[in-house]
This record gives C-alpha cells, structure tokens and sequence, in this order.
C-alpha cells in the first residue's frame, strides 16, 4: 500500500458557548481546524485532524499548518503508511519541531493502519482496556455566577469530572472554589486548571487557602521548574501540561518526582506513534493521564479516545469530548456520549468520515 494523495482542508470551528476563556487573558470564540485526508493505491483513504486552541495556548499556529503540510507532502508521498515509524524519521528529516503538522499525517496513517487489518485503532495501541471512558467537562474562566452555572448544567447532563479554569486575582480564585466546593460531592474529581497564570508564592497561597478542598492543580505556573517547586511544598496533587513537549520532558519529570498526573494531548507530541510511547511510560510509573487534545471535532477525538480506551483504567484519569464543545461537526461515526462517559464503535480505523460539505479544500498533492 502506497500514499497516492494528500488532500489538506480547513474549517472553522465555533464555540458552543460564550467564549473559551482562561488565564492570562485569552479568550476565543472560534478555532481553525486542519483535515488530512490520506488516499493509497488500494483506493482506502485515512483521516487525521488537528486544531491549536488559539495562536497562544502553545506553539501552534493554525494558519501555518497548511505551509508544514506542503513540506511534509514530498517525503510522505510514495510511502506505506502502515510504516507510520519509518514516516517519522522521514518528517523529522525534512522538517525540525512542528508536531501538530506531523501528528495531523500520523493520525490518518493509524486510521489506514487500523483499515488495512480491519481493526479499530484501539485494538492496534494495546486492546480494548476501558470501553467506557469517564469524560471531563471544562468550566471556562468567566464572573463566579456563570461559572457556578456551568458547574450545575455539567452535574445535571451527568459529568463527575470538572476542570474549572482559573486565573482570576488569587484571593478571588480562593473564594470561587471555597464557595464552589460547598456543594461538592466525594465522588467528583475536580481540576483547577491555571494555565501557567501564576507565580510560585501566588501557586502556594491559592493551595494553602483551600487546602481542605479535594482537587488537583493544573499547570500553577507557566515553566517546569515553577510547577515542580509547588509540587514539592503542596499538598494537592500536581498535574502537568503545557511544561512537558516531548517524551524526554515527559521522563524527566517522572524522574524529579515532579507531578502526580498529566494532560497528554495527542497532536502536542506528534500523533498517536509518540504519544503511545508517553502512555505506555506513564502507565509504568503510575502517572494518572488525562488524554485528549487541545481541540478539534469529531476525527480528533477519535483519535485520542482510541488511545485512551487502550489504556488501563487505573491510570486514566479521563478525557473529553471535544466535537461537543463546537457548533459544527467535521465527521459523521464521532464517540457517542452519555451521561458523562464516551464509548468508542468497533469499525476499523479511527470509525469516523468526514463530512467534506463542511470542509474547504486548501491544496491536493499527488
């Protein structure tokens, strides 16, 4: 099986509520998908789709996709996309950095992988583990009472797992959760996620302040050695993200002992082939995964639900549904979601066919 064609489109992609907003000041409305379709000498044809969440959440532009993709196109053309290793070298040969771009061909490969063994993907990254996944739901930055609003619709459609965004002044941080947290129940496991808005003393005086809450800290501060010092003097479990770029991040941070979770998002480290070595030495150190991506429609959260429901259930922490956090769909065979949880179809491949009315063709390359 040979790659014959790569056909790249983009769409747009509205948030379904007010705005996504979270620290720092960012906040968007709208985000801009990137569609691989991967068509072989068989006649079968792969997809893979990335989406950055905005221009500064981390180092991925949108725009720019298209232009890596062009790149990428001459040394992916002519080859077995079942040797989605081999793939690898050769993008890295032809292009430094840019995992987003790589992971966009990657995802498409596993999907032709998965439809060449007539498998679903999941039973290629280690077998169906957790078939049904616990979701979490976000609780965008936003005044107290909308966010307290947010909280109770998430409850009453039946999500256990919020990740509230935080990145107010700290002091109004501290009363939020302090309020918020009356109505917690032991069975709900909540994140606070900061988006790396906060310095360590501020990180410490939040932790102190609600230190009787049960909650994990996401990203308190914005680089590695920060986040690692409050892991040090916190009580709160530590969850990392946007500090950890690649596996040898990823092992390093294992080895200081400096998180007790993190949020692997799947086109951040260049697809499912990097990202199932991430899971797998995460499963062995027994680091809680939040496995996902940083947005996309109904072909991205295939993709990382296919690795999360290979993954034990022990070590996942959750993940989310992400082409229900837009107006528009992208794909038809999208995870079906219920009361919290997300389940994955048994068709081969990722299972999901994008819907092209709702695509714009950007370039073709043969």
């Amino acid at each position: 099986m040979r790659i014959e064609s790569i056909a790249v489109y983009t769409a747009t992609l509205p948030y379904a509520g007010k705005a996504y907003a979270f620290a720092g000041g960012r906040s968007h409305q709208a985000f801009t998908s990137t569609v691989v379709v991967l068509t072989t000498d068989t006649g079968l044809m792969g997809y893979g789709e990335v989406c950055p969440c905005g221009p500064n959440y981390m180092p991925a532009f949108a725009e720019g996709l298209p232009s890596c993709l062009a790149m990428l196109a001459a040394v992916v053309l002519g080859e077995d996309p079942c040797h989605i290793t081999r793939l690898h070298e050769r993008m890295d040969q032809a292009l430094a950095g840019q995992p987003v771009a790589k992971a966009a061909i990657d995802i498409a490969c596993w999907d032709l992988l998965g439809k060449a063994a007539g498998l679903p993907v999941y039973t290629l990254l280690g077998g169906l583990l957790t078939p049904s996944l616990p979701l979490h739901r976000i609780v965008p930055l936003d005044e107290p009472a909308d966010m307290e609003a947010s909280l109770a619709r998430f409850r009453a459609e039946g999500f256990r797992h919020i990740q509230l965004k935080l990145g107010h002044r700290v002091v109004e941080d501290i009363e939020l959760v302090q309020a918020l947290s009356r109505k917690k129940s032991p069975y709900e496991l909540w994140v606070g996620d900061i988006n790396g808005g906060w310095r360590v003393d501020q990180a410490l005086q939040f932790s102190r302040a609600v230190e009787g809450v049960d909650l994990y800290l996401e990203q308190p501060c914005r680089s590695y050695q920060e986040c690692r010092s409050v892991r040090r003097r916190t009580r709160h479990p530590i969850k990392l993200d946007e500090s950890l770029t690649c596996l040898a991040e990823v092992r390093r941070a294992i080895e200081d002992d400096a998180m007790d979770a993190m949020a692997l998002k799947v086109s951040k480290f260049g697809g499912l082939t990097p990202s199932r070595v991430i899971r797998d030495l995460c499963v062995d150190a027994g680091i809680a995964l939040t496995i996902e991506d940083a947005w996309g429609s109904g072909i991205a959260t295939a993709a990382f639900a296919h690795l999360a429901a290979s993954t034990p259930t022990r070590v996942l922490l959750n993940t989310t549904d992400l082409h229900n956090y837009s107006t528009v769909q992208l794909a038809d065979g999208a995870p079906e979601v219920s009361a919290g949880r997300m389940t994955l179809s048994a068709r081969p491949g990722l299972g999901v066919t994008p819907d092209f009315k709702a695509l714009t063709l950007h370039d073709v390359y043969e």
